[in-house]
Formats: structure tokens, sequence, C-alpha cells
């Protein structure tokens, strides 16, 4: 009778314990939520944004964001909005691989700011987005020039620089199973998409306008060959000049993926 009781006991703590750490998984997969919303065109938020996205109620909504606020998630950019704290992004860029591109690209991307004036920016890819991860953009830059901090794949240049290397059939899986934001010359027509990819894999150098201005991209190579991140440039359309930026953009990139290949030999042991 005391065994029974005593498993009786040990199974109702175990139950506690799970319905407890279910209710905490529960919590910090709405915070989740809440922060995945953050990664579209729009880097600023509204409570009725938040919940249209989540199907969460206002209640908890705001809830949740006033915990994030304050651990410096998220930061309220204006009145009844929010964007993504510096925090956040302190701990990304703590990242080691992502720190190491980072460290060894800044010297060529303040050098190429410097050689032209123009916005230099450093992509990386997650998943079917581009993350843009480091940009250089002095005060000759346009003031009003903003970027989102993750856009879709194929929407700009440094994106199509990825597509370009996946094998075609990789290609068409993912065309047919995911949302890439490309323009709709090239969503709408196979055959141009995969010349364009064509002529990035032949050049080294994709090119992407829209919105006044035009990015020319070109891939950071790892040792294998496989695109380890992408360095820009962005160019409003009146300066735009593809074969010389291009030829500068692409410079750029590979002295990057040599420094690389140097920093990976000295930290084999």
């Amino acid at each position: 009778m005391i065994a029974e009781q005593r498993e009786a006991a040990a199974r109702g703590a175990k139950d506690a314990d799970s319905g407890e750490s279910e209710a905490r998984r529960s919590v910090l997969g709405r915070a989740f939520e809440l922060l995945d919303c953050f990664d579209g065109l729009e880097p600023d938020q509204s409570i009725a944004s938040l919940c249209r996205q989540t199907g969460l109620p206002p209640a908890t909504v705001h809830r949740l964001l006033a915990s994030l606020v304050e651990w410096g998630a998220v930061e309220r950019s204006s009145r009844g909005h929010y964007r993504l704290g510096m925090r956040l992004w302190r701990l990304g860029w703590g990242v080691p691989e992502a720190r190491v591109v980072r460290d060894v690209a800044r010297p060529f991307m303040v050098d190429l700011y410097a050689m032209t004036r123009e916005i230099v920016v450093l992509g990386s890819r997650e998943g079917d987005s581009l993350l843009l991860v480091d940009q250089i953009a002095g005060q000759s830059a346009e003031v009003a020039w903003r970027s989102a901090r993750r856009v879709p794949l194929g929407a700009l240049a440094p994106g199509l620089v990825y597509l370009a290397q996946l094998p075609l059939d990789d290609l068409r899986r993912k065309l047919a199973d995911s949302v890439l934001g490309l323009p709709a010359e090239l969503a709408d027509n196979e055959y141009r998409l995969l010349q364009t990819l064509a002529e990035i894999r032949a050049t080294g150098v994709a090119v992407s306008r829209g919105r006044s201005r035009g990015w020319i991209s070109a891939p950071v190579l790892d040792a294998d060959g496989s695109v380890r991140s992408t360095l820009s440039m962005v160019v409003p359309e009146q300066r735009l000049n593809v074969t010389g930026h291009g030829r500068l953009v692409g410079q750029a990139a590979r002295a990057v993926s040599r420094s690389l290949a140097a920093r990976r030999a000295l930290d084999q042991p």
C-alpha cells in the first residue's frame, strides 16, 4: 500500500513537472513566434501586425513584448511600434561563424567604401532568407536609406548569388515550396531565371535593380567553393556602373575569401 502511494506520488510529481515544463515551453515558443515576425521586409512591427501574424490576443502580445523589451531583445521604435533590440543582435554577432566572417570582411568593406563612397553590405543566408549582417554607409550616404535586416532570398542580388549555386533539382523544389521573393520577370519565366543564374555563375557577379537603387553582389567562398557569405554595393541608379562596380565588388569578395582561407589555415592545429 505504501509502495503504491509512493509510486502514485512520484507519478503526480512527474506529471506536475511535465506540465510546468510544457507551460514554460509554451511561453518560450510564443516569445519566439513574436521574434520571428520581425524577419520580413518591414523591420518595425505594430501590436496589431504581431497579433495578426501570430494569432495571439493583444493582452498576450503586450505581456510578452514587455518582457522582451525589459530583456533587450526588442525595443520601441515609435509609438505602438517595435523592432529587434541591439542586445539580440549582439548575441547574434557573437556566434563564432558569423563573427569570423564579419571580422575578416570588415577591413575590405571599409576599403571598398573609401574607394567608392557607396553603401557596402555583408550578407548571409539563413534558410530561405537573406540576412544583412553588416553594412558601412558613411555620412555621405543618404540619411533616408534603410535596409531590412532580413529579406526573402530571391529579392536582392546577394540572394541570387546563393540561388545560382543550387543544383537544378534543388532550385526547382525550392521554387515550388518556398516564397523566395523573386522579381516578377524571373518568377514567371523559368528560362530567364536559369539564364540569369547561369550568368551569375559565369561572371561571379549578380545585379538587381529596384526603388531607384541597384545592388551589385559577389560571393565570398569557403575552402570547398561553397558560398559562405556575400559582399555587395548599393548604388543609386544614376551612378550605377555594372561593369566598374562589379569588378570592384568581385575583387573585394575574392580578397575576403582568400583571407578567410588564411585564417582557417592558422586556426588549424
